[in-house]
């Protein structure tokens, strides 16, 4: 669920009677791009600096056409990833966050909800990394667990994607351990296709700039 860990509150919407000026101004100083106009607790447009900034400074807000048909937002009792995936098909740095009357409860950062993610899936933590490759009918999550178990180790999170311009997907498993030897060899005696490996050392240097490229291409 987004609890309120999860809100940024400090991030004041904009409303009706706000100016183009106003809003440019707000946006700027906040570093941010796009901001939720709620008019009684309940959201009635976005404003996006991009689209406002040709605008007469003094048009109100309310004057200025829906930001889309459907106004976009998270729910409350919608699950990290969920709202993940929605952040990142629509391409938007934020999303306004209702609860189950259609009150405005603040914004969910996209951001905030990686780093969320990423904390608790321990993408950070020591340990290590194997990617491995798959046809989708042969992927079993729980017998990757059992080999991954039988070797001393546990699966502390993984991605999947799909491969372009190939019928296997790229299984991403980041570890507990740094200690590899056996596993590698029991992965390939189970006809698991290793492409590559990172150990403890190797993660020192190269986790950041990974973890970076699998945020900019995660399609959950």
């Amino acid at each position: 669920m987004i609890t309120d860990q999860y809100l940024s509150n400090d991030i004041e919407p904009l409303s009706l009677e706000d100016t183009v000026q106003t809003a440019v101004e707000k946006m700027n100083r906040l570093h941010l791009d796009l901001l939720p106009v709620i008019y009684n607790n309940h959201l009635v447009n976005y404003a996006g600096i991009d689209v406002i900034e040709h605008l007469d400074s003094h048009i109100k807000l309310s004057e200025l056409e829906l930001y889309a048909p459907v106004l976009p937002f998270v729910h409350t009792s919608q699950h990290l990833l969920h709202a993940l995936t929605h952040l990142k098909s629509l391409n938007v740095s934020l999303m306004a966050v209702l609860d189950e009357n259609g009150e405005y409860q603040g914004v969910l950062k996209t951001k905030d909800v990686v780093k969320a993610i990423s904390n608790s899936l321990s993408i950070r933590s020591g340990g290590s990394i194997i990617v491995i490759r798959v046809k989708p009918i042969d992927y079993s999550l729980s017998d990757l667990s059992r080999i991954i178990e039988y070797s001393d180790a546990k699966i502390l999170g993984f991605f999947i994607f799909e491969v372009e311009g190939s019928d296997e997907l790229e299984v991403h498993l980041k570890l507990n351990t740094g200690v590899l030897k056996h596993i590698l060899a029991t992965l390939e005696r189970y006809d698991y296709k290793v492409v590559q490996y990172f150990n403890r050392e190797d993660l020192a240097d190269d986790l950041d700039q990974r973890f970076e490229n699998l945020m900019n291409y995660i399609d959950i």
